[in-house]
């Protein structure tokens, strides 16, 4: 795939990002642009304003691409018309390049599926047109982490997803992954469900808000859960209360459905 553009937004890093990229700079090899840190939403808004190209792929400073990635995708979308965002499958690899767990592949993507489940870890799977990203207004700055499900719940309402069962994305695993601010993302990613909610016929909501909890403990609140209590061995109890009032969002589903009462009782109970 040589027919690319390449967009660098540096969102404030203080490290020699400018004195490394200026010679592809100076070579027209790639586009440089700098701001004060605003967040990941907002440069990658910033970039997606400057494409000039049919279609925009996301790629974080610190993930790969398998080197087919951008061809078999917009091969993808230049045949499917009716597609408005095409995704792959990850691979996980850590600070030395080793493999990790895999994503998982979700073979139908719709409006409703995404309650359930995120189908992409990363925007770094997808490539998306350029003429819907930049009608949909590109993603939501004021939604910090859950900036991209919001994002794929009003491309599904407007158009198609299609995830192929092809690696996309090599997403690499450290202490710095913005993911693992853990209470701050499950508090976005409740609030991104109650908002979309909100286009469901009131027959629904309450099974796919159900379902929504039931991912969110598993992936998030689990997580608060363990940590509350490895601090609460530790002596610490303020921090392992302040762990707990991460859970807050899901109340509702801890009071009150059974499979996430019972997931969050056994995390409780377990040694």
């Amino acid at each position: 795939m040589s027919d690319v553009e390449i967009i660098v937004v540096n969102d404030g890093s203080p490290d020699d990002t400018r004195a490394v990229l200026l010679p592809l700079v100076r070579a027209g090899r790639i586009k440089y642009l700098e701001q004060p840190n605003q967040g990941q939403s907002r440069a990658r808004n910033r970039g997606m304003l400057e494409a000039e190209g049919d279609f925009i792929a996301f790629l974080d400073d610190d993930d790969l691409w398998p080197s087919d990635k951008l061809a078999w995708q917009v091969e993808f979308l230049d045949a499917h018309a009716d597609v408005g965002l095409v995704g792959g499958t990850l691979q996980t690899i850590d600070e030395h390049g080793g493999f990790g767990w895999k994503g998982r592949f979700h073979p139908r993507i719709t409006f409703e599926a995404l309650f359930v489940e995120n189908p992409f870890h990363s925007p770094g799977q997808t490539l998306a047109r350029t003429a819907l990203l930049k009608q949909l207004g590109g993603m939501n700055s004021d939604i910090w982490g859950a900036d991209d499900s919001d994002l794929w719940f009003r491309i599904a309402a407007q158009t198609e997803i299609v995830m192929l069962d092809r690696l996309a994305l090599y997403y690499r695993i450290h202490p710095g992954n913005a993911s693992k601010q853990t209470a701050r993302l499950l508090q976005a990613c409740c609030a991104t469900i109650e908002h979309h909610l909100q286009s469901v016929p009131l027959e629904r909501r309450e099974n796919l808000r159900a379902q929504s909890q039931r991912t969110i403990y598993n992936g998030l609140g689990s997580l608060l859960v363990a940590a509350a209590k490895d601090q609460l061995r530790r002596g610490r109890l303020f921090p392992a209360m302040r762990s707990l009032s991460g859970l807050y969002p899901l109340a509702r589903g801890i009071l009150g459905e059974r499979h996430v009462r019972y997931a969050f009782l056994r995390d409780v109970a377990h040694r």
